[in-house]
């Protein structure tokens, strides 16, 4: 007798998911992610077992939640086997080096589950848009890296590349939040109050990234994190849903993530919303010098 795969709970009982903000409700979240993190040691204990070896890659917005959603996916599993990667800016040495040399060392090595929080994609991203790299270095960058991605795979890795999309006032609000609380205060650097005003150019550059790196093989996720709750548990259940490790219980837990809030690059859906927001507030400009 075949199992039943268990549909998202939040659009069985919205009632019971979200709160009068439309965002997932606490005590749902706990429930939810608790199943989900268990379903991650069975996917570690898979890996370890069959000697795999994983890369999940946290790209996006500045106060996305990278590191939440990062904590929250690696909270019960084994340490020795699920590392994450954080890289400071380069050193004087790093700089003479192959631009991947760095995050070549990190990588998984067989049995292990490699979060990086942020990637060898801060070319593309923040050095693009702050010239900390010159024209040359992205264009050997872009040249290269599904190249790279290509590689790896064939070598049996496997590969998720996540980009946490937050939008224009979210991010503004959890930015300035970082001030006024002492224990979130270390997450506040120069770059990310420069963001605040840079909002079209990191639209524009990371529209250039997907369309250039987007592929068959290694494609981009685009996961709203308006809602970082939201974003947390429909990440990890796509990120479950593509791999086909022993003991899934597809029937008890929810491994279909909303395509609302999880789903592929598309050149047509990605940030179109933030272009057509971007058009309106100049369209309100000129009107306001024309009086």
């Amino acid at each position: 007798m075949s199992k039943t795969l268990v549909v998202r709970p939040e659009d069985e009982k919205p009632e019971e998911a979200y709160n009068e903000k439309g965002k997932f409700k606490t005590k749902f979240y706990e429930k939810e992610i608790e199943k989900l993190q268990i379903e991650l040691i069975k996917l570690q204990n898979w890996v370890k077992k069959h000697n795999q070896k994983i890369i999940v890659i946290l790209e996006g917005r500045d106060a996305a939640g990278k590191g939440g959603t990062i904590k929250a996916l690696r909270e019960h599993l084994n340490p020795r086997g699920a590392r994450v990667v954080a890289l400071s800016a380069p050193s004087d040495v790093e700089k003479t080096q192959w631009y991947f040399q760095r995050y070549i060392d990190e990588l998984p090595n067989g049995g292990e589950i490699v979060f990086f929080d942020r990637s060898w994609y801060n070319r593309a991203g923040v050095e693009r848009v702050m010239n900390f790299c010159t024209i040359e270095q992205y264009k050997e960058f872009i040249i290269q890296v599904s190249h790279l991605e290509q590689m790896l795979i064939e070598s049996g890795y496997i590969l998720f590349k996540f980009f946490l999309n937050v939008g224009r006032e979210e991010q503004k609000k959890r930015i300035e939040s970082r001030k006024d609380e002492p224990l979130k205060r270390w997450k506040l650097s120069p770059i990310d109050e420069l963001s605040l005003n840079l909002w079209e150019e990191y639209t524009e550059t990371f529209e250039k990234m997907f369309s250039r790196t987007h592929t068959p093989f290694a494609p981009w996720i685009i996961i709203d994190s308006n809602d970082k709750k939201r974003a947390r548990i429909n990440l990890a259940r796509l990120l479950l849903s593509k791999i086909d490790y022993e003991d899934k219980d597809a029937s008890n837990v929810c491994l279909l993530a909303d395509p609302g809030i999880a789903s592929y690059y598309s050149s047509v859906r990605s940030f179109s919303h933030e272009k057509e927001d971007s058009k309106d507030k100049k369209k309100d400009k000129k009107k306001d010098k024309k009086k």
